[in-house]
């Protein structure tokens, strides 16, 4: 059957159900891999030993992409399996380990704002790792926690309490926890921090246990291998030690910093990315260019940029928005962009191809963190 060139439909048929079988085969593998997996993960658990082991990944990978290779396949498609796979592999270590430690036990948690989308993931992990979770909302929605209508007055019953409204209310909130002064830890999630100061600030002087966290992933997250999460000292470091204690048994990168550094370095993290592909998006939006065709006849690189751009703009624009205008060191930034756009199109217009190819050169050699001239003058 294998020198036709054409095949019966009975043919054709007994081909795809033997890629049924091997296609469940796969998936039957699989289950057997992260069942081993969660032995391992308890191995580690009972031994303290870390979740990733660099080393064992890259010989997982390489050993993965030899083999594909001898056997007439693409190294990447081994690669970007063995990737998704470990991925997973460490989400579920990492969940296991996070539900065994408990780190909540006993104690008692309230997200105010817990309807919201980052609220949500906040009350979720709080309650994954043993605290017994309320939430607090303006709104009445549905939820598996506890709503507690009137959060004020009971603030004191909480050894935890999370932040988790938009940037504007947020400072509000705290200026009104610092009068009412609660006994347990408190932290904001927001993704700036400039416009809480007012309020961090008074939390800090009535006493309060307070820092800022900032987690640098949406609320989609499971595992947060190869995620960060900033902790933003506000003078009190008992309050940083507790709030990093809270994610200390997760693989995620925690990153302590001053209110000033977070904002300056939002500005290129969140302020310049978000402002680009917003402008993309809008360029695509205005031009009168039919986007279906479009991506059925884009490169690579522009779908990569449509993905990314799709997602920037399918979040709430209220709150990109702020993130533009509340921090200060944005217009520097978005200005710093525009400088560099007009130079770069300047020079396809004058013909200037030593200046267009010198900027990609020296953008290349400071991304792959080498030295490089300055572009500015």
């Amino acid at each position: 059957m294998s020198n036709k060139t054409t095949l019966t439909a009975g043919e054709l048929l007994k081909l795809r159900q033997r890629l049924d079988e091997i296609d469940t085969g796969i998936i039957d593998l699989i289950a057997e891999r992260q069942a081993v997996v969660t032995i391992i993960a308890e191995h580690k658990l009972k031994t303290g030993l870390p979740l990733r082991h660099y080393e064992r990944e890259r010989e997982v990978i390489d050993r993965g992409v030899a083999r594909a290779e001898s056997r007439g396949l693409a190294g990447s498609v081994a690669r970007d399996i063995l990737q998704t796979l470990i991925h997973h592999s460490l989400s579920n270590q990492e969940t296991h380990k996070l539900v065994q430690s408990d780190h909540g036990h006993g104690q008692r948690a309230l997200v105010i704002g817990g309807l919201g989308r980052m609220g949500v993931w906040m009350s979720r992990y709080l309650d994954m790792v043993g605290y017994d979770v309320d939430i607090a909302d303006r709104i009445a929605g549905d939820t598996p926690f506890n709503q507690v209508e009137d959060w004020q007055s009971v603030v004191n019953d909480y050894s935890l309490i999370v932040v988790a409204v938009p940037l504007r209310p947020s400072n509000d909130i705290l200026l009104r926890l610092a009068q009412l002064k609660p006994t347990g830890l408190v932290f904001d999630i927001g993704s700036l921090k400039s416009p809480m100061r007012e309020g961090l600030d008074a939390m800090r002087l009535s006493g309060c246990r307070v820092c800022s966290v900032h987690p640098m992933f949406g609320p989609h997250e499971i595992g947060l291998s190869g995620r960060h999460i900033l902790f933003v000292n506000v003078g009190n470091q008992e309050a940083i030690a507790e709030a990093r204690a809270l994610f200390a048994h997760t693989a995620a990168d925690c990153v302590e910093m001053s209110l000033e550094e977070h904002d300056e370095v939002m500005a290129w993290v969140l302020g310049l990315s978000h402002l680009v592909n917003i402008a993309f998006a809008g360029t695509l939006a205005e031009s009168g260019e039919a986007v279906p065709l479009l991506k059925k006849i884009s490169s690579s690189t522009f779908n990569a940029q449509l993905q990314v751009a799709t997602q920037v703009v399918s979040e709430n624009p209220h709150l990109y928005y702020e993130i533009q205008k509340g921090n200060e060191n944005t217009a520097e930034v978005s200005e710093h962009f525009r400088t560099v756009l007009d130079k770069l199109v300047t020079a396809v217009v004058e013909n200037d191809e030593d200046v267009f190819t010198r900027y990609m050169g020296v953008a290349r050699q400071r991304l792959a963190g080498t030295a490089a001239e300055d572009l500015s003058s």
